[in-house]
């Protein structure tokens, strides 16, 4: 699932991609560029001298409601499906029958 960021521009997207299967991330679009981060502070850092400025305080910050409201939800699945943090299912021991 693909949820935009309110403050894109033409010259700047910022896209949050959400995945079932492993972490969710950010598509970044900026100076004719696609990139991809993890957390708010590396979507920041994308922006180089431009970091400073309050639009991108803004993005920043919608990045971060973003985590909040969606990484805690993942793990919650993660642990309802039996599945663990690097998305592997987890398998039982099962010890051979000895007769």
């Amino acid at each position: 699932m693909e949820i935009q960021c309110p403050h894109n521009s033409r010259e700047t997207m910022v896209t949050y991609m959400r995945n079932k299967t492993s972490k969710n991330w950010f598509r970044i679009y900026y100076k004719n560029s696609t990139c991809i981060r993890f957390t708010p502070k590396e979507v920041g850092s994308v922006f180089g001298i431009a970091k400073f400025t309050p639009t991108v305080n803004e993005i920043r910050n919608w990045c971060k409601e973003m985590v909040e409201k969606y990484d805690d939800q993942f793990k919650t699945e993660q642990m309802e499906s039996g599945r663990d943090q690097t998305g592997e299912v987890e398998r039982e021991t099962q010890e051979p029958m000895v007769v």
